[in-house]
């Protein structure tokens, strides 16, 4: 029996509220320092049913985010999480970076933004720059742009193969591509930043790409919400070999800021949170 209208309708809504909670599971998850919780504590924070916790819990373990325990769930840190699951994951705190880093960046000016939802936010906060170009690997960050003030700034899409676990685009193409580029600034997403290995990749590509994107930079900017500050259980890193800035949120706490100054941060900008609001 085929759906109707109202039907697709009805059943978009309920995918959204299901991507949105499973997006707050995540962010609690990831604020524990133990990094597990019950379903029972879930289905009092969500305000739901332990039925709707578990059906959610199934989901986002089928997609490798997550680890059933005994009676909860526990944070699977070495898996990539799709990026429908990050994009409601401290949300805020990418709002305040996106609407800080914003400031850095001048009418006229050329920038190469990176993949990721926190520099999607950032290209969000872009629409009111004139004569402005950028130059990006990134759907999301395209998406954000497109849905912005018009004209916008023009935009140049980095050619390659698309990972659509992470809507990002890498390849020998578009390494190839900005070796022809010079930016003012290079605004760059990552997982995690260690002072000895630099800043980490799910994959060998995308740090080579994060390599070359700031070779071809004047500037660096590391955009990079409190989570993120830690190193991590990563296998590919880009090493950060030059002064760079970061831009990060004020849950950041000064043993996380020092680790970055120690991997090279001579300018550190903190986003407060309580300041953002969605652009």
């Amino acid at each position: 029996m085929s759906m109707t209208v109202d039907d697709e309708r009805s059943q978009k809504r309920r995918d959204l509220k299901g991507d949105a909670r499973r997006g707050r599971i995540l962010a609690m998850l990831q604020s524990r320092p133990t990094g597990d919780l019950s379903v029972e504590e879930l289905s009092e924070k969500l305000d739901v049913s332990l039925a709707t916790v578990r059906r959610d819990l199934n989901r986002m373990r089928e997609l490798g985010t997550i680890a059933r325990t005994y009676g909860g769930v526990a944070l699977m840190r070495s898996v990539e999480v799709p990026v429908r699951d990050r994009q409601t994951s401290h949300r805020a705190a990418k709002t305040a970076i996106g609407r800080l880093a914003a400031e850095l960046v001048s009418p006229g000016d050329l920038i190469i933004v990176d993949a990721g939802t926190t520099t999607a936010r950032f290209a969000a906060c872009l629409g009111d720059l004139d004569d402005l170009t950028v130059v990006t690997n990134g759907i999301g960050v395209i998406n954000s742009v497109l849905d912005g003030a018009h004209p916008g700034p023009d935009v140049i899409v980095l050619g390659g193969q698309l990972r659509s676990i992470n809507e990002t685009i890498v390849g020998a193409v578009a390494q190839e591509m900005l070796t022809g580029v010079r930016a003012s600034r290079a605004f760059i997403g990552t997982d995690a930043i260690d002072p000895q290995h630099g800043i980490a990749s799910r994959t060998f590509s995308q740090s080579i790409l994060k390599k070359q994107m700031m070779a071809s930079s004047s500037e660096i900017v590391i955009l990079a919400d409190s989570s993120k500050l830690g190193g991590g259980d990563f296998s590919h890193w880009t090493p950060l070999t030059r002064s760079w800035t970061l831009v990060t949120d004020a849950d950041a706490d000064e043993h996380a800021l020092e680790r970055a100054r120690l991997a090279g941060a001579t300018d550190i900008r903190i986003a407060e949170i309580a300041d953002a609001r969605h652009p």
